[in-house]
């Protein structure tokens, strides 16, 4: 699930986009209503996207929040305001914000403003997709899944074990089982993290999950996954076996 703070001065309106957003699946992780309030809260959690508006109140207002944010958290933001005057789209564009949402909007084009989010945000990351991972999208440490019309999120570090089946990926995690289209190969290259490890043509597998190891398998949790001898001595170097 995409995980969103909202930062936002007037009371009625946050209330409203918390419930547009909660209707929508996503997952409001707080609301701010100022700069310092807004710091507080990303130095205890970081959200996936934040939506921020430009006019705060107090001596520091959205944009300054933004450099902020782009200097020492690094999480993508949409600006939301209720203005849209040359000036203040001049002065927001230098901070860089995955989109820019004027009020007052519908929950049709919040929910646009945010799925447009994350497809520039994986257009514009290192990692490319390709058509035939078109959906999914690989942002940071999280996959983020497509299902109809908007995104499920999945992180990284959670996977446990992923299966090939034809031009379908199973992705096995600790809470929950996924199918992605996408083939292994590509998806090997795009996923690139250190914990993981392919232990056959069909298999990859989330090392810090692995309890036990044979040379014909190797367990997750309670799961054994095959080893083909193409990759069994790669594996053993990988878990510094002695």
């Amino acid at each position: 699930m995409v995980r969103i703070l909202i930062v936002e001065d007037e009371l009625i309106i946050s209330q409203d986009m918390c419930n547009m957003l909660s209707n929508m699946g996503y997952h409001v992780i707080g609301d701010a209503m100022d700069y310092d309030e807004a710091v507080d809260l990303l130095n205890k959690e970081t959200p996936d996207l934040i939506l921020l508006d430009v006019n705060l109140n107090g001596r520091r207002d959205g944009i300054d929040l933004a450099i902020e944010i782009n200097n020492t958290y690094k999480v993508p933001f949409i600006f939301t305001t209720s203005y849209s005057d040359a000036k203040t789209l001049e002065r927001a564009k230098k901070t860089n914000p995955v989109n820019y949402l004027v009020k007052p909007f519908k929950s049709e084009q919040l929910f646009t403003a945010i799925e447009m989010a994350l497809h520039k945000l994986a257009n514009t990351s290192a990692t490319v997709s390709t058509p035939q991972q078109e959906d999914t999208l690989l942002i940071k440490d999280a996959i983020f899944i497509k299902d109809k019309f908007k995104y499920s999120k999945i992180v990284i570090a959670d996977i446990l074990w992923i299966k090939s089946e034809g031009n379908y990926l199973e992705v096995h995690t600790v809470n929950r089982d996924e199918v992605i289209r996408a083939s292994m190969n590509n998806f090997i290259e795009r996923l690139d993290h250190k914990d993981f490890f392919r232990t056959h043509k069909s298999y990859i597998v989330n090392l810090n999950y692995v309890t036990h190891f044979e040379t014909s398998n190797v367990t997750i949790i309670d799961t054994k996954i095959p080893i083909s001898k193409t990759y069994i001595d790669g594996l053993v170097r990988r878990l510094n076996i002695i």
